[in-house]
């Protein structure tokens, strides 16, 4: 009897081991593929950290966020300034075909009549990360039935 409380711990604790080091695996990296720039593997990165924050409207701190002031975020804290709103975004980098996306594009929808009004980052493989007023900063896929008839374009910094 002694014995087999003895291995039953010891699978108990092999359990942990798997679960933790499985855990410490899958960071943040692995929902977004590289870009092969340290900065905008370092926006990536901390866009990833970031799931799970609140939504708010105006909101630009991990306390929580608003689709433009999320980006904004992420970008100031890997050093780079880029505008705070959906708007002035728009007009930043140069436009990108839907078939030509990659990590770290800027992807813009028209959640409000005829007019750019949310967007979110790139991640590859037909999803990206955004905050939306319903759910805080979450991953959606580009072919959602909410998100692909609002897709206005994308744009790559520079």
């Amino acid at each position: 009897m002694q014995r087999h409380g003895i291995v039953q711990t010891a699978l108990r604790l092999l359990m942990v081991f798997v679960v933790t080091v499985g855990t410490v695996a899958c960071s943040s990296s692995s929902v977004f593929q590289s870009t092969g720039n340290e900065k905008l593997d370092a926006v990536l990165e901390q866009a990833a950290d970031l799931r799970g924050t609140p939504y708010c409207y105006a909101g630009n701190t991990p306390d929580c966020f608003d689709c433009s002031g999320f980006l904004q975020y992420c970008f100031l804290s890997a050093g780079i300034s880029i505008p705070r709103t959906t708007s002035e975004l728009y007009k930043l980098g140069t436009p990108v075909d839907l078939d030509d996306l990659e990590t770290a594009d800027l992807v813009f929808f028209a959640t409000s009549p005829n007019k750019v009004s949310h967007v979110g980052l790139y991640l590859g493989h037909n999803s990206f990360i955004h905050s939306s007023t319903s759910s805080g900063v979450i991953i959606s896929e580009l072919s959602d039935p909410y998100w692909k008839p609002r897709y206005l374009g994308a744009r790559r910094l520079p």
